[in-house]
């Protein structure tokens, strides 16, 4: 890659005396979208948790805009340009929608972020709910309102942790546009994504995790294409 925003650089990570990565090694170039795919449980949450800085990588190296973050906390990654929306949406049940996006801007520190009212512009149907606790909203809503809440520190890169998981397949087509849009705008995606044609679809390049290790690499269109690397690491095929 000729521009990478994002470098792992044989990355080891894991929990306790359990290390799930052994040796990622990646790199995200600025201004696309990257995919990261593979079955349940190979480590695909817990690169994210470590370029973010929610995990302390055993080893390797983690390079950020020509930085290296590899022992950075959360909270200064996120200040250095990174935002998460994690699996589980973490979205507050008891605030309104507005209070929820408000909270993305505690210890952002970004003036050139969008305001909250920037971003209910983006969502239409947040926006018409803007008023209304979080508990109430589809589970479709609660994702729009966990990526408007990651925008407001004005994120260089924007990670996503399955952002599509148990949404219907309307609600995905949304997903799929609102990657497109805000790639457009500047903002480079890493995307996790468990729905296979998905994160082919909306990413540019595509890597595929398997035990802790990147197992294969290629442009997502390659990868489309190709049956056997699909079936013998993912074990799915692709189809219209």
């Amino acid at each position: 890659m000729t521009d990478p925003l994002l470098s792992l650089e044989d990355v080891r990570a894991g929990y306790g005396m359990t290390e799930v990565l052994q040796g990622v090694s990646m790199d995200v170039e600025r201004g696309s979208v990257v995919s990261l795919v593979g079955r349940n449980g190979v480590g695909k949450t817990t690169t994210l948790r470590s370029i973010v800085g929610n995990i302390t990588p055993n080893g390797g190296s983690i390079t950020f805009n020509g930085e290296d973050i590899t022992t950075l906390t959360s909270e200064t990654t996120i200040r250095r340009g990174i935002g998460f929306v994690p699996e589980e949406r973490r979205i507050f049940p008891e605030l309104t929608v507005r209070e929820n996006i408000r909270m993305g801007e505690i210890g952002s520190e970004s003036p050139d972020g969008p305001s909250v009212d920037d971003v209910l512009d983006m969502f239409e149907n947040l926006a018409e709910r803007e008023h209304r606790d979080g508990s109430v909203l589809s589970g479709g809503e609660q994702q729009m309102l966990a990526v408007g809440r990651a925008l407001t520190a004005d994120p260089d890169l924007l990670l996503l942790d399955e952002p599509t998981e148990g949404l219907a397949p309307y609600v995905v087509r949304q997903i799929e546009d609102l990657i497109r849009e805000l790639n457009e705008q500047g903002i480079t995606v890493l995307v996790v994504e468990q729905n296979i044609p998905v994160a082919l679809e909306v990413s540019e390049y595509t890597y595929i995790l398997e035990k802790g290790k990147i197992v294969h690499e290629g442009t997502a269109a390659e990868i489309q294409d190709d049956e056997d690397v699909l079936d013998r690491h993912l074990g799915v095929g692709v189809t219209d």
